[in-house]
């Protein structure tokens, strides 16, 4: 029992005993048979008793639980009952109805939900990387500015940040290691101190950015990321790197933000705009899945988004209509394509760019 690292509360009445549940408990028993203490309960009101009967916590908890077919199964009271004093709980909401709701989507995310699936390998992707916050390290000598944990390593903190906090609301804050302002700390620990060794981009007079509107032939669903903090959901897309094309940078970017691999098939627009202390160049290209079979959207949260998920237009109007884009590009474009507007071919750039 020493070797125990997390307390799994898990959450899953007997309607909901399903195929995913029992690949739940074989990749518990197979993968991670010591690290977490398990709690199983049927019904939300057994949980959050098991919740408020803690008083000091001797380990981390991880809560996965559907969303709940009645009152009596609904995982919203427990999620509550978690976020009204404690910030440290990884909560998993896994339910088919959240993924593709992008309303009950963001209902839960605002609630404090750390993580939205349909799905169980993403589960044990995300256990991979709680593991090592759970382990004691000789460098813990920093706190988290979100929800204060402390003693991490740079290590562990550059792993926490992004997985607990991705949906905070974003505040400005002062970096505790290197002491400068920051408005994205998940993002500013990524580019500035993380321990990976990755290329930095240097950016110039102009900066250039692929945006992509990606499209689902077989139900005419559009791709949307869920941005960090709170922001809203967006088209996938970023900055491109110094020695990147265009082209490519809209499909790492796709792939970083949604977690979708895409095939670009024409430009819908080529946007410069100039301003006195650098230009900016936006290619806005239209693209499908590369295998519609297999275009699960991201539902692990890092630095680069919470998630993503697939929409309709309509969905895209509704969400518009309740604040939730965070501008009106989504809506814009879904319904020029919905509406058979016209697509350029990639042609239109030049040879030497794609």
């Amino acid at each position: 029992m020493s070797s125990v690292l997390f307390d799994l509360i898990l959450v899953w009445s007997s309607q909901e005993s399903d195929a995913d549940y029992l690949e739940l408990q074989n990749l518990l028993k197979t993968e991670f048979p010591n690290e977490f203490l398990i709690y199983s309960f049927t019904t939300t009101k057994q949980a959050i008793e098991h919740v408020q009967s803690i008083k000091k916590p001797s380990r981390l908890s991880i809560v996965i639980t559907k969303l709940g077919t009645n009152e009596e199964t609904s995982s919203k009271p427990l999620i509550e009952a978690i976020r009204s004093h404690d910030k440290h709980t990884f909560i998993i909401l896994h339910s088919c109805t959240a993924c593709r709701d992008p309303n009950i989507r963001w209902s839960f995310a605002s609630l404090g939900v750390n993580m939205i699936t349909e799905t169980i390998k993403p589960i044990r992707d995300v256990f991979q990387q709680l593991i090592p916050l759970a382990q004691p390290s000789s460098k813990s000598k920093y706190a988290c500015l979100y929800c204060k944990w402390p003693s991490f390593s740079l290590e562990q903190l550059c792993i926490h940040v992004p997985l607990y906090h991705t949906n905070e609301q974003e505040f400005s804050v002062k970096c505790n290691l290197c002491q400068r302002p920051t408005h994205n700390y998940a993002v500013h620990l990524h580019d500035e101190h993380s321990p990976e060794q990755h290329p930095r981009s240097i950016a110039g007079p102009l900066y250039a950015f692929s945006l992509v509107v990606c499209r689902r032939k077989r139900d005419n669903c559009f791709l949307v990321v869920q941005e960090s903090g709170s922001m809203g959901f967006w088209l996938p897309g970023g900055r491109v790197e110094l020695g990147e094309q265009l082209d490519k940078a809209a499909e790492r970017e796709t792939l970083e933000e949604a977690g979708v691999k895409i095939r670009l098939t024409g430009v819908l627009k080529i946007e410069f705009i100039p301003r006195s202390d650098s230009n900016r160049l936006r290619i806005i290209f239209f693209a499908e899945p590369a295998d519609e079979n297999d275009c699960e959207p991201k539902t692990i949260p890092d630095y680069e988004s919470y998630g993503a998920m697939w929409l309709t237009y309509e969905q895209t109007v509704q969400c518009s209509t309740q604040g939730q884009l965070r501008g009106n590009e989504p809506l814009k474009w879904f319904k020029y394509i919905a509406q058979d507007g016209i697509i350029h071919p990639l042609s239109i750039l030049s040879k030497n760019e794609l």
